[in-house]
């Protein structure tokens, strides 16, 4: 199939979080030390680089970059900066929150992320403030540099993630088999869509998985993707200054052949490993810790709720996610977003997930281009209305939403799968469309 996650509707999903490790800006400072530490959690200072620090108020936006000068990745950062007297930080990119005491912002994550030994992370912050400034006292820590880490959402057992995996590259590669070696154009305004997550040279997230590769493997250790950093910064930079997904592959079609060489990476058994290990790290960054942090916060247990996010999270990215969510809690009578909502009120799980499937639904079938990929919504349906709540049933993906919601909408051609509790699958001979 080919069908890509939609990026289209929130083309800013990941400034924050694909601005990761781009890093190519000289030093221009040493180690920051400041007494500043976070009370909610016991971390320590880490050794790092500030490489940039502006604020730009014409723009109301601030940039501040750092290089992990440590002996350990960073986990979970939190950043804590000044910022002049009256003005107040007013803005979170997707995946941080922040408190403000005084003229202290501090921002700390909502997901994990991991910045390697060596690598640059690029965070971005907003305030009130029209005049422009230099953040004062940068301070860096991580439960990596000390400390406890924070508590993330229940996950899924492997089993029930290599279900949720495989239906999810059903929708991706029309494969269950997860298709690490995957690179095309699809000619839909994000460049080349990469791997197992349809990482994309023009929305920040293929970079990640380049620089994580790049801090693994050297070119002269085989890896025939570093030589595209230089092509890529500079296409993630547009991505960044603009908002807009970037369409042009000139500067990579310029060095090599990109799809050929990212094929080959997972295809040859002597760098595959290091190559799939930063896809799957990427995935989980970006997609799956994400979808569990969000099932944790709203109450949500099941298997299968927590596997229709993840592959939502996939599709649609952070703010695409989030958007649906706040219209399902309003849809069912919690406007006011308390969390945790199951049990608000009375609404159930098997109600926020009927109404959740019903707005993604709506979100996919309202896109001209993307109402092709509204079955993968079906199949969660038909698992929540057969009770296969804790995916420890075999299933096929042999039904299509104008089965479960009418034939105003098209058929997206999946090839039908069937899919056992322990992940393993085949291919049914005969099967009858049907959502129940």
């Amino acid at each position: 199939m080919g069908e890509r996650r939609l990026k289209r509707s929130w083309g800013a999903v990941l400034l924050g979080m694909a601005a990761a490790l781009t890093g190519c800006a000289p030093d221009v400072g040493g180690t920051q030390q400041t007494p500043e530490q976070t009370d909610a959690q016991t971390l320590a200072a880490c050794s790092y680089t500030i490489t940039t620090n502006t604020y730009v108020g014409a723009d109301y936006w601030g940039t501040i970059a750092f290089k992990n000068t440590g002996t350990a990745a960073m986990t979970s950062p939190t950043i804590a900066f000044g910022v002049p007297s009256g003005v107040v930080c007013d803005y979170d990119e997707p995946g941080w929150t922040h408190t403000q005491s005084g003229a202290t912002c501090t921002y700390s994550r909502t997901s994990a992320l991991s910045i390697a030994v060596n690598a640059s992370y690029t965070f971005y912050y907003s305030t009130s403030s029209s005049s422009s400034f230099t953040a004062s006292n940068v301070t860096i820590s991580d439960p990596s540099c000390g400390g406890t880490p924070p508590p993330t959402g229940t996950g899924l057992s492997a089993n029930q993630k290599k279900v949720a995996e495989d239906l999810t590259s059903i929708w991706e590669n029309d494969t269950p088999n997860i298709d690490y070696a995957y690179s095309e154009n699809i000619q839909d305004g994000r460049g080349y869509t990469n791997g197992r997550a349809g990482f994309c040279t023009g929305t920040g997230d293929a970079i990640m998985v380049i620089q994580c590769y790049v801090n693994l493997r050297s070119a002269a250790n085989g890896n025939l993707m570093a030589k595209y950093m230089p092509g890529l910064t500079t296409i993630n930079n547009r991505f960044l200054s603009t908002g807009e997904s970037q369409a042009s592959t000139a500067e990579l079609d310029s060095v090599g052949n990109w799809r050929a060489d990212w094929a080959t990476s997972y295809n040859n058994t002597t760098t595959r490993a290091d190559f799939k290990s930063c896809q799957d790290q990427v995935s989980d960054q970006l997609y799956y810790t994400p979808a569990m942090n969000e099932a944790t916060k709203w109450g949500l247990t099941q298997a299968l709720s927590k596997a229709a996010l993840y592959d939502a999270f996939i599709n649609h990215g952070e703010s695409g996610v989030k958007s649906m969510i706040r219209s399902t809690n309003t849809a069912l009578g919690n406007s006011g977003q308390v969390a945790p909502v199951i049990g608000y009120n009375g609404i159930t799980e098997n109600a926020w997930l009927q109404k959740f499937l019903e707005k993604r639904r709506d979100v996919l079938a309202g896109d001209s281009t993307w109402i092709d990929a509204v079955d993968r919504v079906a199949a969660y349906e038909k698992l929540r209305r057969k009770g296969n709540w804790d995916l420890g049933t075999a299933f096929r993906n042999d039904v299509r939403a104008r089965d479960c919601w009418g034939t105003t909408y098209p058929s997206s051609g999946y090839t039908v799968r069937a899919i056992n509790p322990d992940g393993t699958w085949s291919t049914p001979t005969s099967y009858t469309y049907a959502c129940q």
